[in-house]
C-alpha cells in the first residue's frame, strides 16, 4: 500500500541544477503527472509488514515491472522470494554450495538441515570460513557473484598500497590508513561534538606521529581511537611535533 509521495523541488547553484528538499504530494498527482525521479513510500501487499519501504516513481510507469504497480506493491524481499519460488521453481542443491565453497579452499560451518529449513535458499545465510581463518557470512547469491572475504580484500589492498612505501612514507601511511577507520568506527567516543572536519577543526594525534614513529610505536596504536580527538585548527597547528598525553596513556 503506498503511503506517501515526495515531489522534488530543486534549485540552481553555479548553474548546476540539484535538488533542495521534497515535498509531500497526494498520490493522485503522481498518477497525473507520471513522473520519475520522485520518491514513493511503501507497506508490502505480499507480506503486509508494518516495514515502510521505499522506490522511485519510475517503477509504476515501467512495463516491465509486475511487482511494484499503483495498485500492487511488493518489498525486496517478497520479490526475491517470488523470483526463486515461482518463477524459477527450483533452488541451488547445498551439496553445489558446499563443493564451490570447498573449491574456493574456504570451510562451510553451516549445514544441510538449516539450508534446507529456510523459506527463502537464495538468501540464507552461510557461515564460511577462509582460508587466512576469518569468518564471514554471506548468501549463496553473493557468492555466485564472486564476493569473498572481506577482510582479505582488505588486507590485500593495503599490502598493494604500502609494497613502496618505506620508513617515514609507510608509517605514515599506514597511521592515517587506521586514523580513518578507527574514526569512522568510533565517530561518537572521538568527535564528541561532532565538529566538521576541515577548514576550521582537524583530526589529531594526540602522542604524535612523529614521536609514534621515533619510538618504534605501532602505527595501529596511533591510529587507534583512544588517540584521537576532534580540535581546532590553529590548536592543533600550534602543537606541532608535541603530544598532549604520555604514550601510557594509550597503551593501557
Amino acid at each position: 500500500m503506498i503511503k506517501s509521495v515526495w515531489r522534488p523541488k530543486f534549485e540552481r547553484v553555479d548553474n548546476v541544477k540539484i535538488i533542495n528538499r521534497y515535498e509531500l504530494v497526494n498520490t493522485d498527482v503522481l498518477l497525473t503527472e507520471k513522473k520519475t525521479g520522485w520518491i514513493v513510500l511503501y507497506t508490502c501487499d505480499v507480506c503486509k509488514t508494518n516495514k515502510t519501504n521505499s522506490t522511485t516513481s519510475s517503477v509504476f510507469f515501467d512495463g516491465r515491472t509486475k511487482y511494484n504497480t499503483i495498485e500492487h506493491q511488493t518489498c525486496r524481499s517478497c520479490r526475491s522470494k517470488i523470483s526463486e519460488y515461482e518463477i524459477k521453481k527450483n533452488f541451488i542443491p547445498f551439496y553445489k554450495i558446499k563443493k564451490s565453497i570447498k573449491n574456493s579452499e574456504y570451510k562451510l560451518n553451516s549445514i544441510e538441515q538449516e539450508y534446507m529449513m529456510s523459506s527463502n535458499r537464495s538468501q540464507f545465510k552461510l557461515n564460511i570460513v577462509c582460508n587466512n581463518n576469518h569468518k564471514l557470512t554471506t548468501t549463496w547469491n553473493n557468492w555466485d557473484k564472486g564476493k569473498r572475504c572481506r577482510q582479505c580484500y582488505e588486507n590485500n589492498k593495503l599490502d598493494n598500497a604500502v609494497k613502496n612505501k618505506n620508513g617515514w612514507e609507510r608509517f605514515k601511511f599506514l597511521v592515517w590508513y587506521y586514523s580513518e577507520k578507527s574514526y569512522k568506527k568510533y565517530y561518537f567516543l572521538i568527535n564528541q561534538n561532532n565538529y566538521e572536519r576541515g577548514h576550521d577543526y582537524h583530526l589529531d594525534h594526540k602522542y604524535s606521529l612523529y614521536e609514534g614513529f621515533k619510538n618504534g610505536v605501532s602505527p595501529k596504536i596511533i591510529g587507534g581511537y583512544k588517540n584521537l580527538e576532534v580540535i581546532k585548527k590553529s590548536k592543533n597547528l600550534s602543537k606541532g611535533k608535541k603530544c598532549s598525553i604520555e604514550l601510557k596513556e594509550i597503551t593501557i
